[in-house]
């Protein structure tokens, strides 16, 4: 129903365009409008259920199938003519492109096999992306519950909204994975795009496209549920609809302050790094509203705020209400101390993520080298203000070609060096600046890496973060190539990256194609563990033991690293009873709605009890509950569980 209900905005909107790719881009952003609408309507009324999600789905598609074929069948007749005269003139090329789009199209569905194939096994999505969406199943509201692990309360949530329409509508989570692919492939169309209107042919639109499809990080996370390119996807929209904006012959304003607020606004629904990404374009776009409107540039701004406060107003209402802030917790993320020499450092050290191969003599190098610039601008290059992890290293292993790759902190060194020599070639060669807006645009997207460094303590994983820089410089790195009098050496730069990629497509290190463990051989269950195969016995083990004594309300008690998605799949499996688990003896602020009406009746028969380190030393043999004792009925190394 979701994805007829897309098929259906596309066939209205595209109507109106002649390019299939901006239809695309408008299609999205008007269909996760729809989809964060229904969410918080049907949660509101605690109506999150098959039922009514199916029902709204199905009353959505009618309208718009309706609307489809009474208003626009002719018109769609005409644009699909249009549409297929485009594309017939656009694959009129030299074979060489064509070889470049098979090459996008094999590294995207072979990721695309991996993410239907695998199931979510990313440490965050067992931790709080997939827990906090069985949890709003089981309580038919995203409302927030009480928790050991506040991040599956206030972290923006969504790139979760699509898994839990899917989960709900499928009945399990075999599309979970997609979210992300999805945007990998609007990432790709959408750069291709930004390209075309920074002034590149049809050749520098592909390259663009080659340098998306290509990104380590990017192919790593595109069969997870992680949300880097979730964001990435809503950034690049914002970027193409502000450009659309300043390069559109009819002035809009109400329609373009809306697209660009709607963007703003999912992006930011999405995740809180989105904040440092879209800051940039939004100043580019006030800037540019002055200078077209003077006095009347609080109109478009106006829409902005507006578009972009409705769509996280309830998130944030949910998040003051509890943590009495709109970010929710503090995370100790930002940097204590600021200054030239701060950003330096960490603009130095974030690249350094990137830099970092198998081979150890060179790991040791650089990590002393950039250990010895630290001492000449007068920064310890491990200060706890400006550094979450303990100390600071160049990352080795998985970080380059033929070693295995972590979406966690994969690093991105081809694509780091050809930005480095693109910039080069832009900066000598004067003729490129030429290019419509390709300045303007190639300075908002580095500072959208440079407030990140400002404003981010360095971390081991921040790689991961930076793939929506990746994605946005990837149109002017098309533009400089399509640009180079000789030609040959851009196509063998791009068919380079297309070779290289495949080493992450095949090799991913938690869903490998080509291994002993590949996912087409390994179950299901045990890829749920990839990351911790430790738990897997113990796991399974708990959940045998509860199903034994016919335990069906469980309680956890977890800790700050719960990673409990795995037991309720387990525990969700071969139970015959409908199973209700929640968090017990919670000692953080979340404690609080343990006293609402719909968690305050929770009896547990069995408790699951995440073991530390320190009780792991001096384990307890009971744990108290609301008056009731429970008494360690089944032990391992990593969980105890206690029967009441």
């Amino acid at each position: 129903m979701p994805i007829t209900s897309f098929i259906a905005i596309f066939l209205l909107i595209n109507k109106n365009h002649t390019d299939w790719r901006e239809s695309l881009i408008l299609s999205s952003t008007s269909w996760g409008i729809l989809l964060t609408a229904i969410t918080e309507i049907l949660s509101l009324f605690k109506l999150i259920t098959f039922g009514w999600i199916l029902g709204t789905w199905g009353l959505i598609c009618i309208i718009l199938i309706y609307l489809s074929f009474r208003l626009n069948n002719q018109i769609i007749q005409t644009s699909e003519q249009n549409n297929s005269s485009q594309i017939k003139k656009d694959i009129k090329i030299q074979s060489s492109i064509n070889l470049l789009l098979c090459g996008i199209g094999f590294v995207v569905a072979t990721v695309g096999l991996i993410a239907i194939i695998a199931p979510p096994n990313n440490w965050d999505s067992m931790d709080y992306h997939m827990s906090r969406v069985a949890y709003w199943i089981q309580n038919y509201s995203i409302a927030h519950y009480p928790t050991s692990y506040t991040p599956q309360l206030y972290q923006n949530p969504w790139s979760e909204f699509v898994i839990l329409h899917s989960k709900i509508l499928s009945g399990g989570d075999y599309f979970a994975n997609l979210v992300q692919w999805l945007s990998m492939i609007g990432c790709i169309i959408g750069v291709s795009l930004i390209a075309k209107q920074l002034g590149a042919d049809l050749r520098g639109q592909v390259f663009s496209a080659v340098v998306t499809a290509t990104i380590p990080m990017g192919i790593l996370q595109a069969s997870s549920t992680q949300n880097d390119y979730v964001i990435a996807f809503w950034v690049v929209c914002l970027a193409y609809y502000l450009l659309s904006d300043i390069q559109a012959k009819k002035i809009e304003i109400w329609t373009n302050s809306f697209k660009i607020g709607s963007s703003v606004g999912l992006a930011i629904l999405s995740k809180g790094t989105a904040y440092f990404y879209v800051f940039p374009f939004l100043i580019w776009f006030a800037l540019y509203q002055i200078k077209r409107f003077r006095w009347q540039a609080w109109k478009p701004a106006f829409m902005v705020v507006s578009i972009f406060l409705l769509l996280n107003i309830s998130h944030y209402l949910r998040n003051y209400n509890l943590f009495a802030s709109p970010l929710g917790e503090p995370g100790g993320y930002r940097n204590e101390v600021f200054g030239v020499n701060i950003l330096f450092s960490n603009i130095l050290r974030n690249i350094a993520l990137h830099i970092g191969t198998p081979i150890g003599l060179w790991n040791g190098i650089a990590n002393k080298l950039i250990q010895i610039i630290h001492i000449f601008i007068g920064v310890d290059v491990n200060d706890p203000r400006i550094t979450f992890y303990k100390t600071f290293f160049v990352p080795g292993g998985w970080a380059t070609i033929g070693i295995t790759g972590n979406e966690n902190s994969a690093g991105n060194l081809v694509h780091l060096a050809l930005i480095i020599i693109c910039l080069s070639i832009f900066i000598s060669r004067k003729y490129i600046w030429k290019q419509s807006y390709i300045f303007a645009y190639l300075i908002t997207t580095i500072s959208t890496f440079l407030i990140f460094c400002y404003l981010l303590k360095w971390q081991p994983w921040n790689s991961r973060l930076h793939l929506p820089f990746f994605v946005l410089i990837s149109p002017f790195l098309g533009v400089v190539l399509s640009k180079l009098r000789k030609q040959k050496i851009a196509i063998f730069i791009v068919t380079f990256l297309l070779i290289s990629s495949l080493t992450w497509v095949f090799f991913n290190r938690y869903r490998p194609i080509i291994d002993s463990n590949n996912i087409f051989q390994t179950s299901r269950i045990e890829q749920y563990f990839s990351n911790r195969p430790y738990l897997q016995v113990t796991y399974t083990g708990a959940v045998e033991f509860l199903n034994s004594k016919k335990c069906s309300n469980i309680g956890l008690s977890m800790g700050n690293d719960p990673w409990e998605y795995p037991l309720w799949v387990l525990l969700q499996q071969n139970n015959q009873k409908i199973v209700k688990i929640q968090h017990v003896n919670v000692t953080n602020i979340s404690a609080i709605l343990e006293k609402e009406d719909s968690y305050k009746d929770f009896e547990p028969c069995g408790i699951i009890s995440m073991e530390t380190k320190k009780s792991k030393q001096n384990k307890s043999l009971e744990i108290n509950f609301k008056g009731k004792t429970y008494v360690r009925s089944w032990d391992s190394p990593e969980l105890g569980v206690f029967i009441k």
